[in-house]
């Protein structure tokens, strides 16, 4: 299935659907079970926490989402059916269609805020260069970074890094954003800022599907849904009511 057949947004058609999907890692003469037998529909325009201990296989999970590793098994994002793709077609989902906001926050440090946003959005789209700055400005006033767009990665805080981070993946459109431990490395108060601004691109982007990996309980008060992992299985999925990130404490 070629991604540039379809000519308009991915239709998610509200879900993603994952079907016995499995992922076993070879460490010498060992198997490693990751994930076991993983069957889920996850709803888009919600934030979905995945919550799990350190081996759970929620990093994992994270990874097959986007492609960034293999596993047996169908994944369907809407209707593109990504288990089936090749590396090209793969290399393309991953540009175009995922946004990922990672532990470590993997920012340029020769670019500053605005330049890693717009490069970012160069390698992912066929927007004018005008267009680039604009729609990277807009997001890093999104995520509250105007005023420092021309600062450069050792400028800013760790908390802010991340925040550009979140601008960078945001401006692409993704239909899946994918945010791995995104306040593991970061203080409580910046760890609530990137959480703030996470909540408020979910409220904005009601076509998108945000999946947040953690290992804290607390933070997974802010999603929508709360998928617990144990030993590579799910163990239970629960539907709640989200408090704001402002209102966290950990």
């Amino acid at each position: 299935m070629e991604i540039a057949e379809q000519k308009n947004r991915v239709s998610l058609e509200g879900m993603v659907t994952l079907e016995n999907v499995s992922r076993v890692y070879k460490m010498g003469d060992h198997n490693i079970q990751a994930l076991k037998d993983i069957n889920l529909s996850l709803e888009t325009g919600k934030l979905i926490i995945v919550l799990g201990p350190s081996g759970s296989g929620k990093t994992t999970l994270l990874n097959v989402l986007g492609a960034i590793d293999k596993c047996d098994g169908i994944i369907k994002i809407g209707n593109l059916e990504i288990t089936r793709l090749n590396k090209k077609q793969l290399t393309k989902y991953r540009r175009q269609k995922c946004g990922f906001i990672f532990q470590f926050f993997n920012l340029l440090p020769v670019f500053n805020a605005l330049e890693n946003v717009e490069y970012a959005l160069e390698l992912a789209s066929k927007l004018s260069r005008k267009e680039v700055t604009n729609r990277a400005t807009e997001y890093l006033r999104k995520v509250g970074l105007y005023e420092k767009r021309f600062h450069f990665p050792s400028q800013l805080s760790g908390g802010e890094q991340q925040r550009v981070a979140a601008a960078r993946a945001m401006a692409k459109n993704p239909e899946l954003l994918l945010c791995d431990e995104p306040t593991g490395e970061l203080s409580v108060k910046e760890g609530k800022q990137v959480l703030t601004a996470i909540q408020n691109i979910v409220k904005e982007r009601s076509d998108v599907m945000t999946v947040l990996v953690t290992h804290n309980q607390k933070i997974a008060q802010i999603g929508d849904v709360v998928i617990r992992l144990r030993s590579g299985e799910v163990d239970s999925i629960e539907e709640q009511i989200p408090i704001p990130a402002e209102q966290l404490s950990w």
